[in-house]
């Protein structure tokens, strides 16, 4: 579906254009500056001007210059893993696969203590669908950083993606915390058709974190999305007058680090508790009259035991029809504790 297709796209775009640039293009400047303003330092240092200059050009797309540049530093040493991983990434921009994953293999082998080129090469992997591979190189990396959290966050990238979701949830949680990890494994979850799984995790983002703008965006995109194709279901000979969705899904899709991201081996049949199967605490929730619609309530909490921050919470993972319907239900006294 677009949202997912999108989705996906940008995760991939992610990954290719972060590799191994872990300079901004004004500290690129900055070192570029520094050096070029100094002849003295240029007759050093060649190997440092051409590494800037290299960057810089690879940075604002002359790839051409870039190539040059990484492989005149390369000649004034040729361990130099900045090099490697410059031509790498270039060669992955212009389809040369089997040569880019040469490059940062090379880059491993001259520099194993840098955790930067096992980064650059499990971000390779990961663009290659190629996620115990990838997981491998990201745990090698954290051996040597273990306080990294970009590099804990592409290993739960990783297993979540090879179908390893119970190991990939501690990962999100120490990298971005704990309502962010369910917005994460729900992005992965969604990308890969586990709609009803996904959903689940956006509510438990929402539920933990009711500030997390995306979390809402993307339980709000599946929810409507779920509607949708309930409605086409219900109606198969009136498709036409159907509300387009399309417009719906191609929202802009909140941004994320790489990756955005975004997991397999999960129940695709397993549906959330509803009202009805889950009693509530405290009391059964009755509605006042037979003529009144039966409320919507929250699995397993009783309205009107509830303070008004808690019921901002729920109305806040609920869809926009439900949130209409359950606040005419609680203006109308439609709860009341048995």
């Amino acid at each position: 579906m677009p949202a997912r297709r999108l989705l996906h796209a940008a995760t991939i775009l992610c990954l290719l254009t972060g590799i191994g640039c872990q300079t901004t293009g004004s500290s690129n400047w900055s070192l570029w500056k520094s050096v070029s303003d100094d002849p003295k330092a240029d007759l050093k240092d060649p190997e440092r001007l051409h590494l800037a200059y290299g960057k810089l050009s690879e940075q604002t797309g002359d790839y051409a210059t870039a190539r040059k540049s990484y492989e005149t530093a390369l000649r004034q040493n040729q361990e130099t893993e900045e090099a490697i991983l410059g031509l790498a990434r270039l060669d992955l921009l212009a389809g040369r696969h089997a040569e880019a994953e040469r490059r940062f293999k090379e880059a491993v082998e001259v520099a194993p203590s840098n955790p930067l080129t096992s980064e650059a090469l499990g971000q390779f992997y990961l663009t290659q669908n190629r996620y115990a591979e990838a997981a491998a190189q990201l745990q090698r990396g954290l051996a040597v950083a273990p306080d990294n959290k970009r590099l804990r966050h592409k290993l739960g990238i990783a297993l979540a993606r090879g179908g390893n979701m119970v190991a990939a949830e501690p990962q999100f949680v120490q990298a971005v915390g704990d309502a962010e990890a369910d917005y994460n494994i729900g992005l992965i979850l969604y990308e890969q058709g586990h709609t009803a799984e996904a959903e689940q995790r956006f509510l438990q983002a929402v539920l933990k974190k009711p500030t997390l703008a995306p979390a809402q965006h993307w339980l709000d995109t599946v929810r409507q999305e779920h509607e949708a194709q309930t409605l086409l279901a219900g109606a198969p000979n009136r498709q036409s007058s159907a509300p387009d969705v399309t417009a719906r899904l191609q929202a802009p899709i909140p941004t994320r680090k790489d990756d955005q991201s975004a997991a397999s081996g999960v129940n695709e049949t397993a549906q959330a508790p509803t009202a009805s199967t889950v009693p509530a605490p405290g009391g059964n929730i009755i509605p006042t009259g037979g003529s009144v619609a039966a409320p919507v309530r929250p699995s397993g909490l009783n309205p009107a035991m509830m303070n008004a921050t808690q019921l901002e919470q729920y109305e806040n993972s609920l869809s926009p029809a439900e949130r209409s319907q359950f606040r005419a239900q609680l203006q109308s006294g439609a709860f009341r504790v048995q």
